[in-house]
């Protein structure tokens, strides 16, 4: 490997928003149908609305993934735009579906932000990933690692999943309960474990699942730092079944942050099926 991303989570507007971007993206995507199966869709593409206490309405996430046989691309962009607070991000995966679950192949990140009382950043990230696991990470522009920082090792990189990744992988467990699972991440600076358990609570008269989601830290953070030292809580995701594209989608997601709760509502979503048929709903 040639470097170590230090893309920190420095503020609670970046923990935030990366929280928000891959917790959004929870069991969003299909598997390619097997024999005796339903078919499950080729493309889904989603537009989620992003609101924050007082603040109301700060921004937009927009989600597309397309399966083709085995092979999966993913795409996602997140935009805020508040007073205090601007960013901007958009990530790609792809890779391919294989017995165990997702097996990614390479993923990409870039952000740019400014905030009232912080410098502005523009940078970028690429990962490479062979068949054990990470096998590169690339940043633009170089930032080393804190010497304080946990180090990763190389084990801790075996068989883990990028963040787009981590999506195929949670919707490719078990459809009946998806609160049941734990995924391996590295998002090419920490790696950590998202932890999903039931909440015990129902909505929408039982159809919907409501998840607890906890990110464990492992390492690449300093002590004391990473998505926990601005995550008050629990993370809750609510997965809603869409029963004709036999799968589920991210209803809502909701992060307890120390400055206020955020809230990431799907507004839009659009599935594919195999043979072109479309099935399309608004919040």
């Amino acid at each position: 490997m040639r470097s170590r991303v230090r893309m920190g989570i420095n503020r609670a507007g970046t923990a935030l928003v990366g929280s928000l971007l891959l917790l959004a993206f929870a069991a969003l995507l299909a598997k390619p149908a097997l024999a005796g199966a339903r078919p499950l869709p080729e493309k889904v593409t989603a537009t989620y609305k992003v609101n924050f206490g007082l603040l109301g309405e700060i921004g937009y996430f927009r989600f597309n993934s397309t399966v083709n046989g085995e092979a999966y691309a993913l795409a996602a962009e997140a935009k805020i735009d508040t007073a205090i607070f601007d960013y901007f991000g958009a990530m790609t995966s792809m890779g391919s579906v294989i017995s165990a679950g997702a097996k990614p192949g390479g993923y990409q990140f870039r952000y740019k932000q400014k905030a009232v009382l912080g410098k502005k950043k523009k940078r970028s990230l690429e990962m490479a990933f062979d068949g054990s696991g990470v096998k590169d990470v690339t940043f633009v522009p170089p930032d080393p690692p804190s010497n304080k920082a946990i180090p990763v090792t190389k084990e801790q990189l075996k068989n883990v999943l990028d963040p787009l990744s981590g999506v195929m992988a949670l919707s490719l467990g078990n459809m009946a309960k998806p609160c049941e699972q734990t995924l391996p991440i590295f998002d090419g600076k920490q790696r950590f474990d998202l932890v999903f358990t039931p909440t015990g609570r129902k909505e929408r008269a039982g159809a919907d699942h409501l998840c607890h989601v906890r990110l464990v830290a492992i390492s690449g953070h300093k002590p004391g730092e990473g998505s926990a030292s601005v995550i008050t809580g629990d993370i809750e995701v609510v997965l809603r079944p869409v029963p004709k594209a036999n799968i589920l989608i991210p209803y809502r997601v909701t992060v307890p942050t120390i400055i206020g709760a955020a809230v990431l509502a799907s507004d839009k979503v659009e599935i594919t099926m195999p043979d072109q048929k479309r099935i399309a709903f608004k919040r």
